[in-house]
């Protein structure tokens, strides 16, 4: 019975989604703040959205508050491309009637962008008259989530995410808000089944220039599944993102995979992001703390570096 509930919860979120007209959305808005959270979640491909069960599920599913355990501070640093920075802070615990607490700060940005002028601007381009720095200018999106999850029943959690969004570019900004549902449902034997809905209601940005833009809605689902094996404890997970702007070099929805292997207080990670391989490593030096580093690589561009730490209190 719970599990037709879950269903029927999961199909009409996407006939929302579907709902939302596709011309009022705008090509790649919000587009940075999909490049996730959490050391662990790049090194796994960022197939996530079943694992988060921590002071991320903010981000990646809210759902997975509702197994958060005591108080959590969450820090990520990560650089893309060497050019991208991010930032991620997030603090969880619990909150009144059972209910799993969360609030998280993204942001990623760009910074010492040169804007260029022309010596003269009321003479063409030519040897005499060369463009010149003007001024270095920043990038930046920054994401305020406040988000709770629930345990609807002994399987199935759902969480919710309520979002701030400010966006600057130069001498122009935008701010928007938004909101995010997600799913879980825990089978038992170490299987699990998620469903985040991201910007259900197209995220609307509005900017100085009295332009608005939209982020379109978005479906990441997937599934982990973890055993014991061998002393230690074997994780694989997938996800894939469909909606908004998310496809691959065929036009088909994305694709992400990743396995982990817990022995003692040792993690080992490699994954696969949108066919761009990443690697690895967790250590747990004491139980309240938690440490990660992340690699991703990237076909022409610099690889990407992301460090977590967690700590429980």
């Amino acid at each position: 019975m719970m599990v037709r509930h879950l269903v029927l919860i999961l199909v009409c979120a996407w006939t929302a989604l579907l709902a939302c007209p596709a011309e009022a959305a705008s090509a790649y808005a919000g587009e940075r703040l999909a490049l996730g959270a959490d050391a662990r979640a790049l090194a796994l491909g960022s197939a996530y959205v079943a694992l988060a069960q921590d002071a991320t599920a903010g981000y990646w599913n809210a759902a997975g508050l509702a197994s958060l355990e005591g108080r959590q501070l969450h820090l990520t640093h990560d650089e893309r491309f060497g050019l991208v920075d991010g930032d991620f802070i997030a603090m969880a615990l619990p909150g009144p009637w059972g209910n799993r607490m969360a609030v998280s700060l993204l942001r990623v940005g760009v910074d010492d962008i040169p804007f260029t002028a022309l010596q003269n601007p009321e003479l063409p381009l030519g040897p005499d008259n060369r463009p010149v720095i003007e001024s270095q200018e920043s990038s930046a999106d920054y994401a305020l989530y406040v988000s709770g999850g629930r345990r609807l029943h002994g399987r199935v959690d759902l969480g919710a995410s309520l979002k701030l969004l400010y966006s600057q570019v130069g001498p122009f900004n935008a701010y928007g808000f938004g909101a995010d549902v997600g799913l879980r449902l825990r089978l038992g034997r170490g299987l699990s089944l998620a469903a985040s809905f991201r910007d259900l209601t197209t995220t609307p940005l509005f900017w100085s220039t009295d332009a608005t833009d939209r982020i379109q809605p978005s479906l990441i689902a997937g599934m982990a599944w973890s055993v014991p094996i061998a002393g230690g404890r074997a994780t694989a997970a997938i996800a894939s993102r469909t909606g908004g702007d998310a496809a691959d070099e065929s036009g088909a929805a994305p694709l992400n995979a990743g396995v982990e292997y817990w022995y003692r207080n040792i993690a080992l990670r490699a994954g696969m992001e949108e066919e761009q391989k990443a690697f690895g490593l967790g250590l747990q030096p004491h139980r309240r703390l938690a440490l990660d580093a992340a690699y991703l690589e990237h076909d022409g561009l610099d690889p990407t570096y992301r460090f977590s730490a967690g700590f429980r209190f």
